[in-house]
């Protein structure tokens, strides 16, 4: 019986695996990926800003990450959980559906409040990382109608042609409510009401009413009579 011939080796070198490794992510171009994509925890929270940039209060911060719920907010069921990432590919916040808890990185540059961007994330990226500010996106969406450039537009051109009343009270903490919005809610508490006949009762602009109830709105205490 002859014996068997070896068999050749055929499988690629280890050069040329290389080779096609190279060759498929160049046809990739560029993954933008976060920490959570490559199972690493995010890093810690910068201390200070580089270059003098200049630091922006949790209001800022807080109204321009509403700007980006409100503008989503057709969306927001479509994911247990959203990162807001900046223009760097940086974790900015964590925003978990199953209890509209937020987390906020307590460092943001006002320069950087223009580039945030919103991601759609599985339940397993819902960890907010220490050190980040505790929030909720009751605050958030409440502090894009107050402080936002686009605020006023929180609140539909047909609520200002409708009657108004007050719904559940606002999900808030107090020191987020200011004394107007008191006076406001125990007008829309009494009886059902018009645009014109809050902007008399109150001595507000129509701007500044607008923002007021579209705050309410948001938050779920305005409904239409």
């Amino acid at each position: 019986m002859k014996p068997s011939r070896p068999i050749p080796d055929t499988s690629p070198s280890r050069d040329e695996l290389c080779r096609r490794i190279d060759d498929e992510l160049a046809r990739l171009g560029e993954v933008e990926v976060s920490a959570w994509m490559v199972a690493q925890p995010p890093p810690p929270p910068a201390s200070e800003l580089e270059n003098g940039r200049a630091r922006a209060s949790d209001v800022e911060v807080d109204a321009a990450l509403g700007a980006l719920l409100w503008r989503a907010r057709g969306e927001m069921h479509e994911a247990p959980c959203f990162h807001a990432m900046g223009a760097d590919a940086m974790l900015v916040a964590v925003l978990r559906h199953r209890d509209r808890h937020v987390g906020v990185r307590p460092l943001i540059a006002v320069d950087e409040l223009d580039q945030f961007t919103l991601r759609r994330r599985p339940v397993s990226a819902d960890d907010i990382p220490p050190g980040y500010r505790r929030t909720s996106t009751a605050a958030l969406l409440w502090r894009f109608a107050l402080f936002d450039r686009d605020g006023e537009q929180a609140l539909p051109r047909e609520y200002r042609l409708r009657s108004m009343r007050l719904g559940p009270l606002p999900p808030l903490d107090r020191s987020l409510v200011a004394g107007r919005h008191f006076k406001l809610m125990k007008s829309l508490q009494d009886r059902a009401r018009s645009f014109e006949e809050l902007r008399a009762i109150t001595d507000l602009s129509a701007g500044q009413l607008s923002r007021d109830l579209g705050a309410l709105l948001l938050v779920g205490s305005l409904v239409v009579a």
